[in-house]
């Protein structure tokens, strides 16, 4: 599977920390989880909308220590949840 595949599999979840809230599936953008950007981080993606990615309560707003300390979420957090969403919402056929 190609990067740009996974990317767009994963921006169709819509922001993982909207869908943790129960606030329904909201579009998202993709932010990088790692801040190196080699051939695998390319995976290491989750889907945020602009308010949990750039605003002030997302995760370059608040800082990615004061993101976890407001949502109770670390990266394998929400790295786990987008792996549970694209496994369970199609069978593990992705």
């Amino acid at each position: 599977m190609t990067a740009k595949h996974y990317e767009s599999m994963v921006r169709g979840i819509g922001c993982i920390v909207c869908l943790h809230l129960d606030l329904g599936r909201t579009p998202a953008a993709i932010h990088h989880v790692e801040s190196v950007r080699d051939g695998l981080s390319a995976y290491a993606i989750v889907p945020l909308c602009y308010e949990h990615h750039q605003g002030a309560t997302g995760v370059h707003g608040l800082s990615r220590r004061g993101f976890e300390s407001m949502y109770k979420l670390t990266d394998i957090d929400l790295l786990a949840m987008v792996a549970r969403e694209l496994w369970t919402n199609n069978g593990g056929q992705r």
